[in-house]
């Protein structure tokens, strides 16, 4: 179990390790100081003003914690919908289309699927900032609808272009009724609606002025607390300078770590674990034909 907690304490750390070894011989210095030269006694802060701007920063901490937990949950929501959406995508094409002639509808279905399981890793890559669409290739239904996406700048929204056509063409060959074509529209609807709320928020960072005018003053208050205390906690202070200040700044840290959930870090939505879990649940119907068709 703690071979598990291991890298997450490790990668965690890091981006404090240096201000926490500063913070370290900082308060080794004000103990030193204080026991030689009392010369902290004269200067040191009133206990109360320290304590208060120590809780005011704790309590303004905590708040942009939770509203970048609330962007990291939000993020979660949306992509949560898109699985849901997919899966009553799976549905209704094997129900609806599997009404109709099964010699003809099998590759219609199968092609469907392979268009949303395309979607599925292209919003995943887009999400992630990349713009390399060949690992979607292999899922289109055809070579020249492959020469299409490369040249498009936005695979997401061409996809599902894709599935509005396919849909519209299978409704004109009347392979599925009109309330059929509706259900399917609307499915595409709410995947639409998931694609735009994930681009809003990885379009929508956080506000760089309030998350860097905090950082200042957490790492302003660390750094100045070994000298606020050394007169009053003596020896202790060189431990619970290090202490506080691995609060505050864990508690810093982890809201920058949330303010971004698409990025392929630790703390990120693990998008690629969850496309491809999603992939497999897709076309797992598929992977026998025949019993594809015996299911519908």
């Amino acid at each position: 179990m703690l071979g598990e907690f291991d890298p997450i304490w490790r990668r965690s750390l890091s981006p404090i390790r240096k201000p926490l070894f500063l913070i370290l011989v900082l308060s080794v210095l004000a103990y030193w100081a204080d026991l030689r030269t009392h010369v902290l006694r004269s200067i040191a802060m009133p206990d109360q003003p320290l304590a208060l701007m120590g809780a005011l920063i704790g309590v303004v901490l905590a708040f942009r914690t939770n509203l970048a937990y609330a962007r990291w949950w939000e993020a979660r929501i949306l992509w949560g919908q898109l699985v849901n959406a997919s899966r009553s995508w799976l549905r209704q094409v094997r129900s609806f289309l599997g009404m109709a002639d099964p010699q003809s509808v099998e590759g219609i279905q199968r092609e469907l699927i392979l268009l949303q399981v395309a979607f599925v890793h292209a919003l995943r890559m887009e999400l992630h900032g990349e713009g390399e669409w060949s690992g979607i290739l292999p899922f289109l239904p055809s070579p020249e609808l492959g020469k299409k996406l490369v040249g498009e700048p936005k695979a997401s929204s061409f996809l599902l272009a894709q599935l509005s056509r396919r849909i519209s063409e299978s409704y004109a060959q009347k392979a599925i009724s009109g309330f059929q074509f509706l259900a399917l529209d609307h499915t595409l609807t709410r995947m639409t609606d998931v694609q735009g709320g994930c681009e809003r928020l990885r379009n929508t960072p956080f506000p760089r002025q309030y998350d860097r005018f905090l950082e200042i003053l957490t790492y302003t208050y660390s750094f100045l607390l070994p000298f606020g205390i050394a007169d009053e906690t003596g020896a202790w202070g060189v431990v619970i300078s290090p202490f506080v200040a691995l609060i505050l700044l864990m508690l810093n840290q982890i809201g920058r770590n949330l303010e971004n959930p698409f990025e392929d870090k630790l703390d990120s939505i693990p998008l690629t674990a969850l496309s491809h879990n999603l992939e497999r649940e897709l076309l797992h119907p598929f992977e026998n034909p025949a019993a594809a068709r015996r299911a519908t």
